[in-house]
Formats: structure tokens, C-alpha cells, sequence
């Protein structure tokens, strides 16, 4: 056990304390030196920070950027959280399904969707707009290059995270605090401020936090709608420090940048943290008399039913109107006219180009194998926290966890410093290795939340017939724990073949993934291309999740 500590140690140390003290290092060096070169430290990187022409705006922007998106995010999770909830709305689980979809879709694709959409000048939406209402103009009247438009299109895709974290804390309010209330005549509205708001309000504070650390690290929206129409926040700040988009990297101010995001999320993860662990002085599930009371929607049915069918065709559009124009050889309005130039052409293009080959080739090795690391890492993390030798496994499971408290376009920026001037460096080892970091904490803690419902006393029987640690883990654990893993291991695929912010770090000839082709192929501009491996990608993706979860389901219910 003490040879499986030292192991994890070193595996938790070099993969996430290490990546960050690299970060810590760069931002306090003089401008042009790396953590490895002989010179002092330095605080002319945040000296220089504090003066970049456009701060004040950069700081406006990712305020507003992540205030309003959570806003309306909120509003409209909130709403359907109610509607599934607490009301006899038919189509609750359809409306669970497509939330779920929704989640699924990568961010950087359904940005790439809304700008065919709301082009200025040849949207789909405002050639819409322009017809119906017979407007003169040649542009309009919708700016999706625009810090409001932004929000609005980072709101649609927040809404299904905080759908899933809301509906549980609506679904489990018990209808015997708002009864008597109901009884004695009190107005909806008052119940709702009086009553239901507080009670809802820790459990709601506990989103907000959750969904700002997840703002302050979004890269896609900002990247593929903020860029063109000249609007940073500061991820996409730091992405540009970071590379040649705009000359020679800066990393030693991208280091200081991203120290700033560091500590920012340090402390909405430490609020967070200190907000669930004070829940239960806010529970309402008692032992006893515990009710969920569907209120009727009556008249108001025929708006919910319209409301969902406008969400939901919204939602999807920016999937449809890329599908549509990767049948096409050059971008064109839908019309029955257009039909006539369908084809598959772009495709077969796609699947000849060396790009998608070379790119194909390296996302199936970096996402299976970095998946099936990061889940074997977080197996002997979870065993060693839940199964501590002295008390120091605690911290370990502390130090596994880190990784959530940094942007992904930091961490990804960290892992870079570290390996820069070493052999790894514009390798796909690099990337593997930065996704393993990335993906520790998801692994773990899906992981540990099983291995404690295993009891301890099934090892020990083991190791009393003279059975190893490593056995038990593998002959015992691993298929008890099948499920969980593999779940795991799913979450942790998805999420590295959505990623984008680390492969656009690392990208080089040699490394191009899927996400950063597409990334290059929009800004070549080709459209139809990156259309065509827009769709490419979502196939991908419910190809391997959807038959993988409908197997593991069988084999669940075939065992048990």
C-alpha cells in the first residue's frame, strides 16, 4: 500500500502541482524568460498587465460576458425546471432528452452555427427578418458580432447545465411549506418571494458559483463570435498571448493573466465549497409526510407547449443550417432553388485532405488513450483517498482537484511552459498528457463517490488469503466498479473531443485534432468544409457514447 501511495504521489504532484507552479514561475520572471533560464524574479509582467491599453474594457467585457449570460441562463433554466418539476406538463422527460442533447453538442460548433445564422449579411435569420418585415437594408437587423448577441448565444448553452442542477433542488421542495400559504389566499407572487425564494435562494447561490467558474473559463463562444467583431474577454486574451495570432508569443504576460484567473477561481471554488458544505441547514426532505404536488398549468398549457417548441427550434437550428451547408459547395440561404447544388462533395473532400486524416488520426489516439490514463490515474487517486494509509491520501484527493479552480486554456498554457523545451513539446504527448491533467478531477470524483459505497471488509478478505493490492484492485474493484468506470471514462471522452482551448495551444503541423481543424478550416475561410466536419464530429460523438451507454445498460440489467 505504501508503494501504491508513493505512486499516486508522484502522479498527482507532477500532474497538477506541478503544471501550475511552472505558471507561477513564468509570470514572475523578466519579459522573454522562461521558468528554466537563470534570472531572477519579477513583477514587471503584472506591471505590464496593469498597464495593456484596453484593460478596463477587457474586464467590462468578461463582466458583462459573464453576468448576463448567467442571467438569462438562469431565468430560463429556472422556468423549465418549474415545468418539469412541479407542474403535469406532458412531455417532462422529452424535454430531459433534449436538454441532455443540447449539453452534448460541442460549444465551438453550435458558435460556428449562429453565425450562419445571424450573419449580418447573409444570416439566415435576418434574410428572414429582412423578407417578413420588408426591410430595406442589406445588413441586419441582428449583429451577431455583438457583446449582447454573445450572451445571448452562451445563455442558450448554459441553460442545460443549470437545467440539471436546478431541477434537483425544485424537484425535492416539499409542498407542505407553500400549503398554508395557498390556503390562506396569499398571491402566487408573494409565495414565490416570501417563500419559495428563500428557500431556494442557498441552493441557487451554489449554481451562480459553479456556473461563474465555468464562464470565466469559456473559450469557444468568445473565440468564434467575440474575435470577428473585435471583443475580448480575458480567455481568449490569454489564448492570443499564447500563440502567434497576433506575432510572437507573450507567455510570461499569458502566465500573469492567467494567475489572475487562477486566484478568481480559487475563491469561487473555496465559496463553493464552504456553500455545500453548510446544506443541511437548509434541507426540506424531512423523514416523514415528504410530497411532490403537480400543480395543474390549465390555460397556460398552450404557452408552455409554445415555449418549448421556439426553445428547442432554436437550440438545434445552429446544427441544421451547418448541415445544410456542408451539402453545398459554397454557402447559400436555404431555398427550394438551392437544392439543386446538394451534394456530398465537401465530404469527400473532407475525408481525403491530410488535415482530417492527420487530425482523425491524432484525436482517436489523444482521446482514447488520454480517457483511459486519466481514468487508470483517477482510479489509484480515489482508492488512495478513500482508502488513506496516513493522512496525508486526504490532501492528495485535495491536490486531484485542483485542476477545476483553472481554466482550461490556463492549465493547457501551464502544461505548454512546462514541457516547452523538452522533447515532448509539439508532440501529441504533450496534449495527452495536458487532457489527462484537465480530465483528473472528473475521473476521480465519479470514481470515488462509488469506491465509498464499497465496504473495506471485502478487500480485507482478500488480503487475508494472501492477495495483492493491485490484484484486489483489478480482480475485485474493477468489476464492481465497472459501471462507474466506464462512465467515467465516457464523461471523459466527450469532453476531449469537444475541448478546444488545449489542442489551439498546442497546435502545430504535427498536432492538428479535429476541433483545431475546424477551428482552421473556418478561418481559412471554408465554410462548406468546416460545415461537412462540423457534422463529422457530432456523429463521432454519438457514435461511440450512445451504442456504449445502450451496452453497459444491458450488461447492468443482464448481471444484475
Amino acid at each position: 500500500m505504501v508503494a501504491i501511495f508513493g505512486l499516486v504521489s508522484f502522479l498527482v504532484v507532477s500532474l497538477t502541482v506541478l503544471p501550475v507552479l511552472v505558471l507561477l514561475l513564468t509570470a514572475f520572471r523578466p519579459q522573454g524568460k522562461l521558468w528554466l533560464d537563470p534570472a531572477g524574479f519579477s513583477l514587471e509582467n503584472f506591471v505590464n498587465l496593469a498597464s495593456q491599453p484596453g484593460l478596463g474594457q477587457l474586464i467590462s467585457n468578461t463582466v458583462i460576458y459573464v453576468g448576463g449570460t448567467i442571467a438569462i441562463a438562469t431565468f430560463f433554466a429556472t422556468l423549465w425546471a418549474w415545468i418539469t418539476e412541479r407542474t403535469d406538463f406532458r412531455y417532462k422527460v422529452t424535454v430531459r432528452v433534449l436538454m441532455i442533447l443540447t449539453l452534448s453538442l460541442p460549444s465551438l460548433i453550435q458558435g460556428f452555427g449562429w453565425v450562419l445564422l445571424l450573419n449580418p449579411s447573409n444570416g439566415y435569420i435576418n434574410h428572414l427578418l429582412r423578407t417578413w418585415f420588408d426591410l430595406e437594408t442589406q445588413n441586419g437587423p441582428i449583429n451577431i458580432y455583438s457583446l449582447g448577441m454573445m450572451v445571448l448565444v452562451s445563455s442558450f448553452l448554459l441553460t442545460p447545465t443549470i437545467y440539471v442542477m436546478l431541477s434537483g433542488i425544485i424537484r425535492n421542495m416539499d409542498y407542505k411549506l407553500e400549503f398554508p400559504a395557498t390556503l390562506a389566499g396569499v398571491s402566487p407572487w408573494r409565495i414565490l418571494l416570501r417563500i419559495v425564494g428563500p428557500i431556494l435562494l442557498p441552493g441557487l447561490l451554489s449554481v451562480f458559483i459553479y456556473t461563474v467558474m465555468i464562464m470565466i473559463q469559456v473559450f469557444e463562444i468568445p473565440l468564434s463570435i467575440g474575435l470577428t467583431g473585435g471583443i475580448q474577454v480575458l480567455s481568449t486574451r490569454i489564448y492570443l498571448l499564447s500563440t502567434a495570432e497576433l506575432g510572437a508569443p507573450d507567455y510570461n504576460l499569458a502566465a500573469a493573466f492567467g494567475i489572475v484567473l487562477v486566484v478568481i477561481a480559487l475563491f469561487l471554488v473555496l465559496l463553493y465549497q464552504r456553500l455545500t458544505r453548510e446544506s443541511e441547514k437548509f434541507a426540506v426532505i424531512g423523514g416523514k409526510n415528504f410530497r411532490l404536488v403537480a400543480k395543474e398549468l390549465g390555460w397556460r398549457r398552450h404557452a408552455v407547449h409554445g415555449y418549448a417548441v421556439a426553445f428547442f427550434l432554436l437550440a438545434f437550428m445552429p446544427v441544421l443550417i451547418l448541415l445544410w451547408a456542408s451539402l453545398l459547395p459554397f454557402y447559400t440561404l436555404p431555398s427550394v432553388e438551392a437544392l439543386a447544388n446538394v451534394s456530398f462533395d465537401n465530404y469527400r473532400q473532407l475525408f481525403s485532405s491530410s488535415l482530417f486524416q492527420r487530425s482523425l488520426s491524432n484525436t482517436a489516439i489523444v482521446v482514447v488513450l488520454g480517457s483511459t490514463l486519466a481514468i487508470c490515474v483517477s482510479f489509484l487517486v480515489a482508492y488512495v483517498s478513500v482508502r488513506p494509509v496516513n493522512r496525508w491520501c486526504r490532501w492528495l484527493d485535495v491536490l486531484s482537484f485542483l485542476p477545476i479552480a483553472i481554466p482550461n486554456i490556463v492549465l493547457g498554457l501551464a502544461v505548454l511552459l512546462l514541457y516547452v523545451r523538452t522533447p515532448i513539446y509539439g508532440t501529441i504527448a504533450a496534449i495527452l498528457l495536458a487532457q489527462v491533467v484537465v480530465n483528473l478531477v472528473f475521473g476521480t470524483r465519479v470514481i470515488s463517490a462509488a469506491l465509498i459505497q464499497v465496504h473495506p471488509d471485502i478487500e480485507r478478505a482478500a488480503i487475508l488469503g494472501g492477495v495483492g493490492r493491485l490484484r484486489i484492485m483489478w480482480r475485485v474493484l474493477v468489476p464492481i466498479l465497472r459501471t462507474q468506470i466506464f462512465n467515467g471514462w465516457l464523461l471523459v471522452f466527450a469532453h476531449g473531443m469537444r475541448d478546444v482551448g488545449i489542442p489551439l495551444i498546442f497546435l502545430t503541423t504535427k498536432t492538428a485534432m479535429l476541433s483545431s481543424a475546424l477551428w482552421l478550416l473556418w478561418g481559412y475561410p471554408d465554410v462548406p468544409g468546416a460545415a461537412a466536419l462540423s457534422v463529422v464530429l457530432i456523429v463521432l460523438l454519438a457514435a461511440v457514447v450512445m451504442p456504449l451507454q445502450v451496452y453497459m445498460a444491458r450488461v447492468d440489467e443482464r448481471n444484475s
